[in-house]
């Protein structure tokens, strides 16, 4: 089998040549009857990040390095590495070191044996319990509430996939995070793997507790758009019919009331129920609307011009 190595980077000036030298002697004692390559992607990094990647030596691996014009995110970096991947399967793991190398073994013989992914889930973070471990265990619960995936620890980079599974439907937005909740809908088979973490020795994270409201937000929008939106229209545009017609025949009804039966409008409820009825259709018809906005920013951003530079080792 083959695999392509995804590694996202900004600012890890100090972490890449030690971790690429760990990848490198975990791949060798795997390349018997395997293929691999490496693939790191420097999103924009104000630091050294990027001569040190140009530092690497070509060993028995083909290393690609995709340098973005600008810091875009994680997600799209993670994209723009999979769009220039060569191989079948791939694997993903952070640029700050803190996944360890080593659990790519025993994740690709799981995968191997037919599982569809294998996704770790980290025991024993070494990361700040207030700042990064806290958000992390509030924002899994959430995930788990409002979507079918059980996955323990979706922040958990290190993944292996097989790569025909990310279609359009699944890689838009941040799709790192929720990578495992987006395929949850599909019938997979999916493996979780306890993973070693380690200290970050150099760097800054660049998350914190505000990506509990990104989690929520994205959620929202998995909601919504993980049927077709021609499913999702046709939801909506009833319930906003429906709600226009019964503020017709509650218009209607209040009417014949006061013609026929020469009851005041102030007597009866008609005519807030009326106006509710309205206000929701407005709302269901305005909602229609603003999906049709978000699917279209979606496509923009999966057919968006080259915006990296490609360089091969």
């Amino acid at each position: 089998m083959n695999y392509s190595v995804i590694i996202p980077l900004f600012n890890e000036e100090y972490n890449i040549l030690s971790l690429h030298n760990e990848i490198v002697d975990v791949l060798e004692n795997l390349s018997n009857s395997r293929s691999f390559e490496i693939i790191y992607i420097d999103d924009g990094s104000t630091d050294k990040t990027f001569s040190k990647l140009l530092e690497i030596k070509k060993k028995k691996f083909s290393v690609k390095i995709i340098k973005n014009k600008f810091n875009y995110s994680q997600s799209v970096s993670i994209f723009h590495g999979i769009s220039n991947s060569n191989y079948d399967n791939l694997v993903f793991l952070d640029g700050d070191g803190q996944n360890n190398p080593k659990d790519i073994s025993e994740m690709i013989d799981l995968f191997e044996q037919g599982f569809d992914l294998i996704h770790g889930y980290r025991i024993n973070r070494k990361d700040n319990f207030f700042s990064k471990t806290i958000p992390s265990i509030i924002a899994n619960y959430l995930v788990r509430l409002f979507s079918n995936s059980k996955i323990k620890d979706h922040g958990c980079s290190l993944k292996v996939i097989k790569k025909n599974l990310l279609d359009q439907s699944i890689l838009w937005g941040d799709f790192h995070r929720l990578l495992a909740a987006r395929l949850s809908y599909k019938n997979l088979k999916i493996k979780q793997v306890a993973t070693n973490h380690r200290v970050r020795k150099y760097g800054n994270s660049n998350y914190g507790f505000f990506r509990i409201f990104k989690v929520f937000i994205d959620l929202i929008y998995l909601n919504l758009f993980h049927q077709s939106k021609l499913k999702i229209f046709y939801k909506i545009g009833v319930l906003g019919l429906t709600s226009l017609f019964m503020s017709i025949l509650s218009f209607v009804y209040m009417l014949f009331l006061k013609i026929i039966k020469n009851v005041s409008f102030i007597e009866t409820p008609l005519p807030t129920v009326t106006v509710l009825f309205f206000i929701t259709s407005l709302i269901f018809f305005s909602l229609m609307f603003i999906i049709q906005i978000l699917d279209d920013i979606k496509n923009k951003l999966n057919h968006q011009e080259k915006n990296y530079d490609i360089f091969e080792i």
